[in-house]
């Protein structure tokens, strides 16, 4: 299971659609020659259901297509601990008291990450975001599907970079991998 590229595949979402499932094992997906399991796509959430604190599914859409995700925040690598939280924010009381000239810096910090902790999923319909994580097939509904571990909000002006990164990934990459 060694032989697929261990780093997300940037891919149209049209593609997660087109890829084929390899024999050998059917988390690894094929495409221009090229056998991946996870991918990177980027678009607009066009609509979010069942959200919780924890997790959320939505439609993400792009000038190609559109897909579903399920994300769930707790198998996020990102994700902090309770225990982490309440240590950061005791050295930072500690450094507070000290007055060190770094305590501005800190507070911001440490308030950033209080906001996803307290918040992690932090985007909402009509949001840019890029998604990374793995196609699956949801055996109800035979349809495939993305299992994000992570999400994160964008900008319009990253979302025209992202397709030009793909057009010229594609054109200099992906499409000289198919032999015919």
């Amino acid at each position: 299971m060694d032989n697929y590229q261990k780093q997300p595949l940037k891919l149209y979402i049209q593609d997660i659609f087109r890829a084929k499932r390899t024999d050998e094992n059917k988390y690894v997906y094929e495409i221009f020659n090229i056998k991946f399991k996870n991918i990177m796509i980027h678009g607009v959430i066009t609509s979010m259901y069942n959200t919780t604190h924890k997790s959320t599914n939505f439609e993400i859409s792009d000038p190609t297509g559109c897909v579903q995700v399920y994300y769930d925040t707790t198998k996020n690598n990102t994700n902090i601990s309770d225990g982490t939280i309440k240590d950061l924010v005791k050295s930072f009381a500690v450094i507070s008291r000290s007055g060190d000239d770094n305590a501005p810096t800190m507070a911001s910090l440490l308030n950033s990450i209080e906001n996803k902790y307290k918040n992690p999923i932090d985007f909402e319909e009509g949001a840019n975001v890029t998604v990374i994580g793995d196609i699956f097939v949801d055996d109800l509904k035979n349809i495939r599907m993305v299992s994000a571990y992570q999400c994160r909000t964008t900008t319009v002006e990253r979302d025209i970079v992202w397709l030009e990164e793909l057009r010229y990934l594609y054109d200099k990459y992906y499409l000289r991998n198919i032999t015919i």
